[in-house]
């Protein structure tokens, strides 16, 4: 049984380096892409929804999936948020590019806030951990396989005990 957990626990972070590496290849290729292009639209997306990957990676250190267990409170406000602010520069670059006559000649309406808090990538990482949270984990007033103990007894209760 331990020795399991430690495989695949072991198993996790290699998988994790390889995700990385991937994810710092494939970033490669599209900052050349846009450097040839000057399309920036596959970065957007790439700042999205690898960000959004690596926390559903993330998740499965803490979820076993096993069944489904919907957590409508986590799900509404805390991963629908975070998906709508890391997926709305794309989908608004996207929608105002296609609808704009001129490529040259249009500007997209992004909150410089929205740039801020998606200029550290933590955003699509809290969206994707708890996406999964929401849909397989246990509820948050359950023990999560933690093997509750009983409360000493106070230093009171043993002088009470001494001197009876």
């Amino acid at each position: 049984m331990r020795n399991s957990l430690v495989l695949s626990r072991l198993l996790w972070t290699a998988g994790l380096f390889g995700l990385l590496l991937i994810g710092v290849k494939l970033e490669i290729m599209i900052k050349q892409s846009f450097e040839i292009s000057f399309t920036v639209l596959p970065l957007f997306w790439f700042q999205a929804i690898a960000p959004l990957l690596l926390g559903v990676y993330t998740s499965l250190l803490f979820v076993t999936i096993k069944s489904f267990r919907l957590q409508l409170p986590l799900l509404l406000c805390v991963t629908l948020p975070c998906l709508l602010i890391s997926f709305y520069m794309p989908i608004a670059f996207m929608i105002v590019s296609a609808m704009s006559s001129s490529p040259e000649n249009f500007s997209v309406p992004i909150p410089f806030w929205m740039l801020t808090i998606n200029s550290f990538g933590i955003v699509p990482v809290v969206a994707g951990l708890t996406l999964v949270m929401s849909l397989f984990g246990t509820p948050g007033n359950q023990s999560n396989n933690f093997d509750v103990q009983e409360t000493p007894p106070s230093i009171q209760d043993d002088l009470e005990k001494q001197f009876s």
